[in-house]
């Protein structure tokens, strides 16, 4: 267990090597909350065995044996904007067996839209750069303004906003210990009022700029 990370992150087998995309992206989550499933969900900061928990969370999604609820509908969309088309099981396993996705905050919150403390989001950012230094990804998408604007302001440079249909998305980039950039943006939240097919066009200039 590191300093500061709790919620290991889930990273996809094929990872390393890009994957699917050919690149290595980090897809930021900003918190779990007690109602994913974990038991005794409450007190999971207490329990060293929930430190797996984001790992199960997308397992279970990946599982297609498993009851399908609510919360997945999340990623259905979020998946979709990676994609641009609608996916089935197999793209689905292919999509996130090529990426890496860590919850930002490092304790559970009591509901889906509920936000961490000051405290917390500050801590989350020393958690956030020990993962980008071990896994070294090239690009970050993170879930939401919130998030976006929570995120840590150290080894930040601003890039330039990409617009689609006249809409502005921030960009920019942190700068690792070797020296090499990470490029970041966020999008809406997916968990509600998403349209896939807009934000996958903003991925693809993303990746481009």
């Amino acid at each position: 267990m590191t300093n500061h990370i709790f919620f290991q992150p889930f990273v996809g087998k094929d990872y390393a090597n890009g994957g699917i995309f050919g690149k290595r992206i980090m897809i930021l989550g900003e918190s779990h909350y007690c109602d994913e499933g974990c038991s005794d969900f409450g007190n999971c900061c207490l329990h060293r065995e929930c430190a797996s928990f984001t790992q199960g969370v997308i397992n279970d999604y990946l599982d297609d044996g498993k009851e399908r609820q609510n919360w997945m509908r999340t990623f259905v969309k979020f998946e979709r904007s990676l994609v641009g088309k609608e996916t089935d099981q197999a793209m689905r396993l292919k999509i996130w067996n090529s990426v890496l996705f860590f919850n930002y905050l490092q304790v559970a919150m009591g509901g889906p839209r509920e936000a961490g403390t000051s405290a917390q989001y500050h801590q989350a950012g020393d958690a956030l750069f020990e993962v980008m230094e071990k896994y070294q990804p090239e690009y970050i998408i993170a879930w939401g303004n919130r998030l976006w604007d929570k995120m840590p302001g150290e080894y930040w440079q601003n890039g330039d906003d990409i617009v689609v249909d006249g809409y502005h998305v921030a960009t920019g980039w942190y700068v690792l210990s070797n020296g090499k950039r990470v490029k970041a943006m966020a999008v809406n939240h997916p968990s509600v009022g998403y349209s896939w097919d807009y934000w996958y066009r903003v991925i693809q200039r993303f990746y481009s700029a």
